[in-house]
C-alpha cells in the first residue's frame, strides 16, 4: 500500500520537524500553518488514491462493458480543489448505442465537462471575490495552479444570480405592526459608456438595542428580520415588485397598519410607494439635514432655526427664509444651491412630515449602502462591467441575507447538469482496496511493540477509524 506508506512518513516527518520549528520561534501560528499544509497534501493524497480506485472499477465494470466501449486511455485531468491541484488520469467512452462520448470517471465525480476548479473551491472564491479584488482572491491561494485574475472574474459572471435576492424566503404569514423599507444607490464607475446605479433596499421591522445592559452611552441598534435586495434594474418597477412579492409571502399584509419607505427622493424609490400598499413615504434624515446645512452654508447662525421649521412643519418661515436669502448678493453657484435646496425642502414638504406618523423610525440607508455596496464597488478606483458590478452586489447580499454560495453553485449545476446514467462500479475491485487497507491497518509494527509514544497513539486512533 504505496499511498498509506506515503502518508505515514509525511506524518512522521511532520511531527519530527514541529519541535525543530517551535525551537526556531515559529510559534503556534507557524505550527499551525506547518500542519495545515501537510495534511492538505494528504487529503489531496488519499482523493487522488481514492480517483484511481473509481477509474480501475469503471474499466472493470462489466455494466460500463455492455454499455460503453474504450475510446482513449490515460487521459490527463487536473482540477483545482480546497486541497490543492487533483491530478489523475481517465479514460474516454463512447456509447455502443447512441455514440455519446464521456469520462465516465468524471461523471460520477459529478464534474462538468472541462471544469477545471471544483465546486468546493469555486464557493470560497466567491466569497472572497465580494470582499476583495480579484487579484486578491489569486494570491490567497498558494497551493493551486490557478494564477489568473482572469479565472476569478470569468467565474463572478458565469454565476448566474437570477431570482437569488431572498434565498431562505418560506410562507411565514407573520403578523407585525409596521414594516419598514429603506433605500438608497451606490454609484459604480462602468469600463464604458456612463456609470450604473446599484439599487439598494432593505425590509425590516423595527430596531432593537443590541446590549441594553451595556453601561456605554453609545448604544448599538439592529435591524429586525433585515432582508435586502439590490441590483441594476432599469425598470424601476421590477424591482419594487420582487419586493411585493417577498411582503407578500412573508407578512399578513392585512395586518400591516403602515408600511414607511424612506430614502433621499429619488424617483425610482419614490415609484415604490405607487406599488406597496398602505406606504409612506418618508424623507431620510441624513439627505434633509444635507440640504439643511448647504441651504444655511453662508449663514451658520440660521441651521438650528432653519432645522427646526422643517422639522417642526412651519412652511411659511421656511418659504419666508428662502425668499429673503435669495434676494442677496450671491454667485452663481451659490445661487444655484439655494434654489436647489428650496426645491428639495418645499418640493417633499409631505414627504419630510411623514416622519411624525405614529411608529416611524428614521433611515439608515446611507451606512448600509456603503457597508453592503461600496465597500467592495466604489470606495477604492475601481471600473466595472454590468455583469460583473450587479453579480458582485446581489453576492453580497444573497449571503447577507443567509445564502449559502455551496448551496448557490450546487442548485445551478442541477438546473444544467445532463442526467447520468448510473453505472454500477466493479464491486471486486473496491472490495479488493479495502481488504488491502485493512491488511495495512492490522499490521503496524509500532502498535505490535506496544509502547504508547505520540506516534502509537497516532497509529491506534488511525486503526480504529
Amino acid at each position: 500500500m504505496n499511498i498509506i506508506a506515503e502518508i505515514t512518513q509525511k506524518i512522521i516527518t511532520l511531527m519530527n520537524s514541529l519541535e525543530d520549528k517551535l525551537q526556531e520561534g515559529v510559534g503556534l501560528t507557524g505550527l499551525v500553518d506547518s500542519t495545515k499544509a501537510v495534511t492538505d497534501d494528504i487529503g489531496r493524497l488519499i482523493l487522488e488514491e481514492n480517483v484511481r480506485t473509481i477509474e480501475q472499477a469503471m474499466k472493470n465494470s462489466e455494466e460500463r462493458k455492455a454499455e460503453w466501449v474504450i475510446q482513449a486511455r490515460g487521459r490527463e485531468k487536473t482540477i483545482s480543489t480546497l486541497l490543492g491541484d487533483l491530478q489523475y488520469e481517465r479514460t474516454y467512452y463512447k456509447h455502443r448505442v447512441t455514440g455519446e462520448f464521456k469520462y465516465l470517471t468524471d461523471a460520477v465525480l459529478g464534474l462538468e465537462a472541462h471544469q477545471r476548479i471544483d465546486t468546493g473551491l469555486q464557493a470560497d472564491m466567491l466569497a472572497k471575490a465580494k470582499e476583495m479584488s480579484y487579484e486578491q482572491v489569486v494570491q490567497s491561494y498558494e497551493n493551486i495552479s490557478i494564477r489568473s485574475r482572469s479565472t476569478i472574474k470569468n467565474l463572478v459572471h458565469q454565476t448566474s444570480m437570477e431570482d437569488s435576492n431572498w434565498p431562505e424566503l418560506k410562507p411565514e404569514n407573520r403578523k407585525v405592526r409596521f414594516l419598514y423599507i429603506e433605500a438608497d444607490e451606490d454609484h459604480v464607475h462602468q469600463q464604458k459608456g456612463k456609470g450604473l446605479i446599484m439599487k439598494l433596499a432593505y425590509v425590516h421591522e423595527g430596531k432593537r438595542v443590541v446590549n441594553p445592559v451595556s453601561k456605554s452611552k453609545q448604544k448599538r441598534n439592529e435591524l429586525i428580520e433585515a432582508q435586502y435586495i439590490s441590483g441594476l434594474y432599469p425598470k424601476n418597477d421590477d424591482f419594487w415588485f420582487e419586493v411585493l412579492d417577498y411582503l407578500e409571502t412573508r407578512y399578513d399584509l392585512d395586518a400591516v397598519e403602515q408600511i414607511f419607505l424612506s430614502g433621499d427622493g429619488a424617483p425610482w424609490i419614490q415609484a415604490g410607494a405607487e406599488i406597496l400598499p398602505k406606504c409612506a413615504f418618508v424623507i431620510d434624515g441624513y439627505h434633509l439635514s444635507k440640504y439643511i446645512k448647504t441651504a444655511t452654508g453662508a449663514y451658520p447662525g440660521e441651521e438650528a432655526r432653519l432645522k427646526r421649521a422643517v422639522y417642526g412643519g412651519n412652511r411659511n418661515w421656511v418659504e419666508a427664509y428662502f425668499d429673503t436669502v435669495e434676494g442677496n448678493d450671491h454667485t452663481p453657484a451659490e445661487q444655484k444651491r439655494l434654489s436647489s435646496c428650496r426645491t428639495y425642502l418645499l418640493g417633499n414638504w409631505t414627504e419630510i412630515q411623514n416622519r411624525h406618523l405614529p411608529g416611524y423610525v428614521e433611515c439608515s440607508a446611507e451606512g448600509h449602502v456603503s457597508h453592503v455596496l461600496s465597500h467592495r464597488l466604489s470606495s477604492r478606483p475601481l471600473s466595472w462591467s454590468k455583469t460583473g458590478a450587479e453579480n458582485i452586489a446581489k453576492l453580497r447580499v444573497y449571503t447577507r441575507n443567509g445564502g449559502s454560495i455551496r448551496r448557490l453553485l450546487n442548485s445551478l449545476k442541477e438546473k444544467v447538469e445532463e442526467a447520468v446514467l448510473p453505472i454500477k462500479l466493479d464491486s471486486g475491485t473496491l472490495q479488493k482496496k479495502k481488504q488491502g487497507y485493512a491488511e495495512f491497518s492490522t499490521n503496524v509494527t509500532i502498535l505490535d511493540i506496544g509502547k504508547r509514544t505520540t506516534m502509537y497513539k497516532l497509529f491506534k486512533a488511525l486503526r480504529s477509524a
